[in-house]
């Protein structure tokens, strides 16, 4: 059976990733399809919900320094609707405030990495979320 047809089979899981900062989203979206994913970026946070609906992930990597909209209010948002309530957030930020990483895991996010710890700690956190 050919290789595509075998990560068909077993149900290739989807990401997507909602970061402004193009540079960042590439390479994250780079990393995640040499591992096998499906990935989806979203630039801008007033359309992540939209794209959200569309996509349907298995998976939501989130920034929180967005222009226009706040990743928290994305990360509201998601918790709210049926389509993504139970989907896993990884909030991937330079926040460092442990009170906001609090406030994060109250809101419902699943887990957070700092953009200090680098993509491999991202990477490695959302394979252990998916496995």
């Amino acid at each position: 059976m050919p290789l595509l047809s075998i990560l068909l089979w077993m149900g290739k899981k989807t990401v997507l990733i909602i970061e402004d900062d193009r540079a960042i989203a590439r390479l994250i979206e780079i990393v995640l399809s040499g591992k096998g994913l499906y990935t989806h970026v979203c630039l801008d946070a007033t359309n992540a919900l939209d794209v959200s609906m569309r996509v349907k992930p298995d998976l939501v990597i989130l920034d929180i320094h967005m222009p226009r909209r706040s990743g928290i209010g994305v990360l509201k948002r998601l918790r709210q609707e049926e389509g993504t309530r139970n989907v896993p957030v990884v909030v991937f930020s330079v926040l460092s405030r442990r009170q906001s990483i609090e406030q994060l895991n109250r809101m419902g996010a699943d887990c957070f990495i700092s953009k200090s710890e680098g993509i491999n700690a991202l990477v490695e956190k959302v394979m252990e979320i998916l496995a």
